[in-house]
């Protein structure tokens, strides 16, 4: 059975709207990662306890939380700031919302932008980032939380090769993968689904958006409602069902809020589950 929820702010900021609209599309289950006053958790504490007071009021679940963790992070400095500043707050919220997780990302490839980061190769990242990602691993095990990668273009966890590298080298049990192909299909540009069977032992969160194809170098992708694009969501279904994933899988559309919009991205989705 697909346990399918959605990014709260692919809908609004505000998590009042976000749920309100949800809610009406048939979606009880929520991650969070923008707010109105910023990133949780780096952000205004009375929207987190409004979060709370929604979900128990409404019956909702909390799924995961994204504070950003290390994807903009390019240097060793950067790494520690946020190990001191974001880190324990990001464990503190999810220890109270009773995540078993957070969603990372694999450090930020130098010059890499959103516009020019799939002609940055990842092939060899530096030292510091893989024993950052070691350390990083390890408070999190301390504390009995994983850390779930997303693959992002502008970071050196780029693809599902990259990443399943990473936490290779950085040899913790305590990383696994936020499953997110339509982030690989944005580096690679093509349907990453040859990728499945490498990360699979690794997958413990899905995202679930689409792209129209593109080539190289093109910048942003433009964004559709999934089945759409140039995923073919199917067999990626089909393989997390071989292997008896159950775990979240969020809607991240990237389209707009629109009711409509929610609605088609959720409908479409669970026909391509079956």
């Amino acid at each position: 059975m697909m346990n399918l929820g959605i990014v709260a702010d692919e809908i609004s900021r505000n998590f009042r709207q976000a749920s309100q609209i949800g809610i009406a599309a048939g979606l009880r289950r929520y991650e969070i990662r923008f707010l109105q006053s910023g990133r949780a958790p780096m952000c205004d504490p009375a929207e987190l306890l409004e979060i709370e007071r929604i979900c128990d009021g409404e019956g909702l679940e909390i799924t995961a939380l994204s504070p950003g963790l290390f994807k903009w992070t390019d240097s060793a400095e950067k790494f520690r700031k946020e190990m001191n500043e974001v880190f324990p707050r990001s464990v503190e919220l999810a220890q109270r919302w009773n995540l078993s997780a957070l969603i990372i990302f694999g450090f930020c490839k130098p010059g890499a932008t959103e516009e020019n980061a799939d002609l940055i190769p990842s092939d060899h990242p530096p030292s510091w980032v893989t024993d950052s990602l070691a350390e990083a691993g390890t408070k999190a095990e301390e504390v009995g939380l994983r850390l779930l990668i997303e693959a992002e273009p502008v970071c050196w966890a780029d693809t599902g090769v990259a990443t399943v590298n990473l936490i290779r080298q950085a040899k913790s049990s305590a990383i696994g993968i936020n499953y997110d192909p339509c982030n690989v299909a944005w580096m690679l540009r093509r349907d990453p689904i040859d990728e499945f069977d490498l990360v699979a032992p690794f997958i413990a969160n899905v995202h679930v958006k689409d792209q129209l194809d593109a080539p190289r170098g093109s910048g942003m992708p433009t964004w559709v409602v999934p089945g759409k694009g140039m995923i073919d969501y199917r067999p990626h279904f089909d393989a997390l069902k071989r292997i008896g994933y159950d775990g979240p899988i969020s809607l991240e559309p990237h389209i707009d809020g629109n009711p409509e919009t929610i609605s088609q991205c959720k409908q479409a989705v669970e026909r391509l589950w079956l």
